[in-house]
């Protein structure tokens, strides 16, 4: 009966071995985290604090969920997320959101566990027809980097 086929695929647990050994990528992810920051280089930009809205995608290395379940080590959103909200909190103002993406990637690349990341940066409050303008940036660590 083809109901049985089905059925028989679905709960078939993988055998390929090939399959099994290739890494896709597992992500770990921030998404919308709101904050609100002096950034930008015109004159207006540095008298008030702007909204910012961040994505980021945390690649993480392969067998990455192996090595948390053996060691007990992994990535924290929750480091990332206390990176930007508590520069966001100072009174230091950034130039450009581009220097901002570049300093949250390299600070999630200080995890060996990351592979990689995607950062993008939006200011909300510059046109109001527009949920937000930006920069998306993605780093990858070097191979010779551990």
């Amino acid at each position: 009966m083809p109901g049985d086929t089905i059925k028989r695929e679905v709960g078939k647990p993988a055998a390929d071995k090939d399959l099994a050994a290739k890494h896709v990528a597992d992500r770990i992810i921030i998404c919308g985290l709101k904050v609100e920051a002096f950034i930008g280089v015109h004159d207006f930009e540095h008298d008030k604090r702007q909204g910012l809205r961040f994505d980021i995608e945390i690649e993480t290395v392969p067998a990455y969920a192996a090595i948390v379940r053996d060691s007990g080590r992994y990535v924290s959103y929750g480091d990332t997320v206390s990176y930007i909200t508590k520069r966001a909190a100072s009174d230091e103002h950034v130039e450009l959101v581009e220097t901002w993406a570049e300093e949250v990637a390299a600070f999630a690349l200080q995890n060996d566990l990351v592979a990689a990341v995607r950062v993008s940066i939006q200011k909300t409050d510059i046109y109001e027809a527009a949920d937000g303008v930006g920069i998306v940036i993605e780093r990858r660590r070097n191979p010779d980097q551990s």
